[in-house]
C-alpha cells in the first residue's frame, strides 16, 4: 500500500496541474475576448462621436443660412413699406 500512495498523490498533483492550466488558459481567452469587445466599443463610439460633430456642424451651417435668409426678408419687407 505504500506504494500507491505517491502514484495517487502524482496522479492527483498532475490532475490539479492540469485543471490549473485550464483555467489559466479559459482565463486569458475570457481575457483577449473582453480587450476585442471593449476595442470595437470604443470604435463604435468614436465613429458616433464623428458622425454627431458632422450633425452639429451641418446644423450650425443650416441655422446660419436661415438666420441670414430672415435678415435678407426682413431687410426687404422694411424697404418695401
Amino acid at each position: 500500500m505504500s506504494q500507491t500512495q505517491p502514484e495517487l498523490f502524482d496522479l492527483y498533483r498532475a490532475g490539479l496541474t492540469s485543471a490549473l492550466e485550464w483555467m489559466k488558459a479559459s482565463l486569458e481567452n475570457a481575457e483577449r475576448l473582453q480587450n476585442q469587445q471593449l476595442t470595437v466599443m470604443r470604435s463604435a463610439m468614436d465613429a458616433q462621436l464623428q458622425v454627431a460633430s458632422e450633425l452639429g456642424a451641418a446644423m450650425t451651417t443650416l441655422y446660419e443660412k436661415q438666420m441670414a435668409s430672415l435678415k435678407k426678408a426682413g431687410k426687404e419687407t422694411s424697404g418695401a413699406r
